[in-house]
């Protein structure tokens, strides 16, 4: 029992005095080697929950602000209006800041979409739907990264695209 007291003694202090033995030579190469991989994957899984958070919180705001601000009747000038006034509260809910930007659009949809002229005159008197394309742009973090020879180099941008449809014409219809 003595024996195994001294012997662990005598190793600890040869610990701390600096007389390591190979094995603790090796393992400290070893962590050298996986160190940057682990920081590398650390830095990835960041993003993608930062990412992940932001399109969940995006989705949210895109669709409650569109069903209040965006459905009215529909006319060139008011579009752009519905597509400014829905981008400006999208981006006041996001605070995004220099993180990345919001963009709104309007497309107009067809409500029939036909091969023929004869079907397409018949129905083109029927009132278009109105899709809202909300995009939103974030820069990962950080923008270039490399250690010890290991680089990471994201995309300028993670884009997220959120799409609804709408009937301009009557209030909270969601297509």
């Amino acid at each position: 029992m003595m024996l195994c007291k001294t012997q662990f003694r005598k190793a600890l202090l040869d610990v701390f005095r600096g007389l390591h033995n190979e094995k603790a030579g090796q393992m400290s190469v070893e962590l050298a080697v996986v160190l940057p991989v682990v920081l590398i994957v650390i830095l990835l899984v960041f993003n993608l929950a930062r990412y992940i958070s932001l399109a969940m919180k995006f989705s949210m705001a895109c669709s409650h602000t569109i069903v209040n601000l965006g459905i009215t009747a529909s006319d060139e000038q008011n579009a752009h209006e519905r597509t400014h006034a829905v981008q400006e509260q999208v981006s006041e809910i996001m605070h995004l800041g220099d993180k990345g930007t919001v963009d709104v659009k309007i497309q107009q949809l067809d409500r029939l979409e036909a091969s023929q002229p004869a079907v397409q005159a018949i129905f083109s008197m029927l009132p278009k739907f109105d899709e809202f394309i909300c995009t939103m742009q974030i820069r990962p973090w950080p923008s270039n990264f490399a250690i010890a020879g290991v680089s990471l180099s994201p995309p300028a941008f993670l884009r997220f695209e959120y799409r609804l449809v709408v009937d301009p014409y009557r209030c909270g219809v969601v297509l």
